[in-house]
């Protein structure tokens, strides 16, 4: 079997609030933008980033039974390598942005931090190497 990365989905609660986030806050190029349909897709250097709603994919894969909106630990984390982790830091507060952390640097593995979230609660780390 040859498996090649696709892109990488979101299921997402709020559709137009997580568009507007990868959009607005973190300035993704957006690729298709069909919210009315229950998608949204995003370029960025290296993947694409869609958005879909929860509840259309529980209902497609039959598992929309189970509440959609269980409380549990982190599944996903989308990680992005920038350039300057405090000019991210601070131009992205200032927009708004939900940050669980400030920005950390990382001896063990060489790399300065900062870890958001966006309006559906994924956790999003921004990386900046640190050699």
């Amino acid at each position: 079997m040859d498996i090649k990365t696709s892109h990488t989905r979101l299921l997402v609660a709020d559709l137009k609030a997580c568009f507007e986030f990868y959009r607005d806050v973190m300035e993704f190029m957006v690729a298709m933008e069909a919210l009315e349909d229950g998608y949204a897709e995003f370029s960025t250097p290296g993947m694409k980033l869609s958005l879909f709603r929860r509840q259309e994919m529980a209902e497609m894969i039959g598992s929309d039974r189970p509440p959609v909106t269980v409380e549990c630990q982190d599944k996903v984390s989308l990680i992005f390598t920038i350039a300057n982790v405090d000019e991210a830091y601070h131009r992205l507060k200032v927009k708004g942005a939900n940050f669980v952390t400030e920005p950390l640097n990382n001896p063990y593995y060489a790399l300065k931090t900062v870890y958001l979230r966006d309006p559906d609660g994924t956790l999003i780390g921004l990386f900046e190497p640190m050699m």
